[in-house]
């Protein structure tokens, strides 16, 4: 592990620790846990992308086409 200092806003200060409290966490496990939450979203995974450059799309219409073609449900209409 390493350090790393970073000047947060109070409020956001407080709002973190208020967090990390009500879930048991220690304020540096809550940053560790949120910065590595938006860095899976902001780095691309290489495995993925190779895995939906792939896709047909076939496997979904294969799927759907065994879906009766009726009506739905009263509760089911929107």
């Amino acid at each position: 592990m390493s350090a790393l200092m970073v000047d947060l806003p109070e409020k956001l200060q407080e709002q973190a620790r208020e967090v990390a409290a009500a879930r048991h966490l220690s304020l540096d496990a809550l940053i560790a846990v949120s910065l590595a939450q938006t860095l899976s979203r902001l780095v691309v995974d290489p495995y993925l992308e190779r895995r939906a450059a792939q896709a047909t799309g076939t496997g979904l219409r294969d799927f759907l086409d065994q879906v009766p073609d009726v009506p739905a449900d009263e509760g089911d209409c929107l």
